[in-house]
């Protein structure tokens, strides 16, 4: 293989494609020769060809536009008649798009319903029309609104400011049946309220009789806030005898050592209190108003495992205690 006669050829501008047929050698052959030698080669250059209208279609336009029909243009030039339609289509020259004059434009328009304002230059043109029952203007394509005309059109077509209010109106009606709901619960609250302070005026206003002293009482005239004590004395006193009546009829189910007494117990237990460990004094007494007060040294009986839990009242669950040791322990165990 001749490596300077390609050479040659690639200098003097030949493709690969014409060193190949002028050599008799196939293409890859050629390109690999090209490759291993290092040989610049010139690149075939590729034209950019953008077609426009075929001379067919141009004609079919021509005749179109001098206002022949489609059929007379395919008999003329020997075509089929699907040729022309489809040409006239791409073209806005078909029978239903065409539009001679602007006065038949503005009767279509007139027919969809809007009246005409401006911007009309071809069927496939947008106008300018104006809304006839809020006045509003808008744009919209020609042909929309000539489909809309003969009734062809899919959608449907309405005005943005008309759209706008019914969408509005619409809103309106869902949120009344919300805001009528909203009134009821707040006139059934008022009515509610109403009710409990006249149920609350009539309750006070009231005669009860007292549980525990048996008097009659009102609540407006006393002040306490209760149907069945007259005062809160006698609320507590009623309590005290019902927590005392329990405890005298669990002493009385149970065992029970009626010879037990407090200075028996004192004398067993040598005065000293089991939790503390501090001697009692039987002399840490005040009197106020006439009562004995107890100070926190006087002796006192308590139940090691209380009365509540099942204790018992006998000298093995009973030991001596201060009063203060014996309140602060409570119905503990």
């Amino acid at each position: 293989m001749d490596v300077g006669m390609i050479r040659h050829y690639a200098a003097e501008g030949m493709t690969r494609g014409d060193i190949a047929n002028l050599m008799g050698m196939s293409y890859s052959r050629i390109t690999t020769v090209i490759r291993e030698n290092g040989i610049k080669i010139q690149r075939k250059k590729h034209e950019c060809k953008k077609r426009g209208p075929r001379e067919q279609t141009i004609k079919i336009i021509e005749l179109r536009r001098q206002g022949i029909t489609q059929k007379q243009i395919a008999k003329k030039l020997g075509c089929c008649l699907d040729t022309v339609k489809y040409a006239c289509k791409n073209y806005g020259l078909s029978k239903e798009n065409k539009t001679t004059t602007i006065d038949e434009a503005i009767e279509i328009i007139g027919k969809a319903g809007y009246d005409y304002v401006s911007g009309f230059v071809n069927s496939h043109s947008k106008v300018t029309v104006r809304c006839r029952a809020c006045g509003g203007e808008f744009d919209r394509m020609y042909k929309n609104l000539r489909e809309k005309a003969i009734g062809t059109y899919k959608n449907e077509m309405m005005c943005p400011y008309c759209w706008r209010t019914c969408v509005e109106r619409n809103r309106q009606k869902k949120r009344e049946p919300k805001e009528r709901d909203a009134q009821m619960r707040a006139q059934r609250k008022a009515e509610q309220l109403s009710r409990k302070v006249n149920d609350q005026l009539t309750r006070r206003l009231a005669i009860h009789v007292c549980k525990n002293c048996g008097q009659e009482f009102c609540m407006a005239t006393t002040g306490y806030d209760s149907e069945i004590y007259c005062s809160k004395k006698c609320q507590a006193r009623w309590h005290n005898r019902i927590k005392n009546d329990k405890r005298v009829k669990r002493m009385v189910s149970g065992d029970h050592d009626t010879d037990i007494t407090l200075d028996k117990l004192f004398k067993r237990d040598g005065g000293v209190c089991y939790i503390c460990g501090i001697s009692c004094d039987w002399t840490d007494i005040a009197e106020k108003d006439g009562a004995m007060i107890a100070g926190d040294k006087y002796p006192s009986i308590d139940h090691v495992k209380p009365l509540s839990k099942g204790g018992t009242h006998t000298w093995d669950n009973l030991k001596l205690a201060c009063r203060r040791c014996n309140t602060a322990k409570g119905w503990k165990v």
